[in-house]
């Protein structure tokens, strides 16, 4: 009896089993597909083979995922991942320039790292940088973030601040700037204030043994002497000089700096005449090779006044220098070169020279009859 109970066990587990088979195969294979339908499930077993359906169906792919792609001959469903990422970012026209850089993305990037492949892709491709990484051999990603930073110093499909990013690095590195976290910073304040040229000639450039770069000479305080360099740096937005007496008709300073100066030749005014605007931005063409990149005229903050009908060399003695001196501070301009100071600034009095540093810095340099030297010398 035993022996009959197992035995029509057995035949009823071999008639599931021929049942489960016959209805398996006209089962429909799709159907854990998210967005199947009959139009796209043609286009599925059309386009796609044998691996790639069973590659859609173990990941639950939704169509809506790939089926864009899926008629063009380089479509490859495993790299759909690629493909949107790209295609997300508008950058890109036609389909097949996206196929084409998901599929360069995934071949390298999968050589290179594996299972980490479209992570690294989704770093390069929010960067814009997925270009750059295909055409440059020596693409480090260590120095993603300095990258972007130079990229949009250079014209578009230039990539060689990859090898100029490498090579700052050497030069920053030589300087003590050692960390990535600080040559990020350093390379952020350095993109900001120069371009292209400019920054290249910067970093390729060799100092004096005491000489150092400015990073930030767009800030207001920014110290330029024989001892800190600028390079052939060009401050942006520079304004004409307009509705003040000067020497020449093309001068230029930065906006805050020429509206200052507006302000102040304007009161001045009320009590004086002959106001005159000598000097003010002095680009680096125009400068002797000595004094490229030495020469605090190249800010655009600093100007050189004087009296007409006033010799040169007589000015500090008139009722307007005077004024200057006492009044210069409260639109934000202070005395380059004070008496007494000579030690300090390592240029003689000269009641020429102004320097706008702002109202704040300029009222506390003043109330404390500092140098410009000896505010830089206590923040350091």
């Amino acid at each position: 009896m035993k022996l009959k109970t197992w035995y029509l066990f057995l035949v009823i587990i071999i008639l599931f089993g021929c049942s489960f088979y016959i209805v398996n195969l006209k089962f429909d294979k799709f159907y854990r597909v998210n967005g199947i339908n009959n139009d796209n499930r043609v286009l599925i077993e059309k386009y796609l083979d044998e691996k790639e359906q069973s590659y859609l169906i173990d990941n639950q792919i939704s169509i809506d995922l790939f089926i864009d792609y899926i008629e063009y001959n380089d479509f490859h469903l495993e790299n759909y991942q690629y493909y949107n990422a790209l295609k997300a970012t508008n950058r890109y026209r036609q389909i097949e320039n996206i196929l084409e850089t998901g599929n360069s993305l995934a071949t390298r990037l999968g050589y290179l790292f594996n299972n980490q492949s479209f992570q690294k892709a989704k770093l390069l491709i929010d960067r814009d940088l997925e270009l750059a990484f295909l055409n440059e051999e020596n693409f480090n990603f260590d120095y993603i973030d300095i990258y972007s930073t130079l990229a949009p110093l250079y014209a578009q499909k230039d990539y060689s601040y990859i090898q100029d990013g490498a090579e700052y690095v050497l030069r920053l590195n030589q300087m003590g700037i050692q960390t990535i976290d600080d040559l990020n910073d350093t390379m952020d304040m350095l993109t900001t204030a120069y371009n292209q040229k400019s920054l290249h000639q910067l970093l390729t450039t060799s100092l004096p043994e005491n000489a150092h770069i400015v990073y930030n000479p767009y800030e207001l305080s920014t110290l330029v002497d024989n001892m800190h360099y600028i390079g052939h740096y060009e401050p942006k937005g520079l304004l004409l000089v307009q509705d003040i007496p000067r020497m020449r008709y093309a001068m230029y300073l930065q906006s805050d700096a020429y509206h200052a100066l507006l302000k102040m030749y304007q009161d001045l005014s009320q009590n004086f005449n002959g106001f005159l605007l000598k000097e003010a931005y002095v680009s680096h063409q125009d400068l002797s090779a000595k004094q490229v990149g030495y020469n605090e005229s190249q800010l655009g903050l600093t100007i050189t006044v004087t009296q007409s009908q006033t010799t040169y060399d007589s000015f500090s003695q008139t009722d307007m220098s005077k004024w200057l001196e006492d009044h210069a501070y409260e639109y934000g301009f202070i005395l380059r070169y004070p008496q007494r100071k000579a030690s300090i600034t390592n240029h003689t009095y000269n009641a020429h020279i102004y320097r706008y540093v702002g109202k704040s810095l300029a009222k506390s340099l003043h109330e404390s009859q500092m140098t410009l030297e000896e505010y830089q010398s206590q923040t350091s």
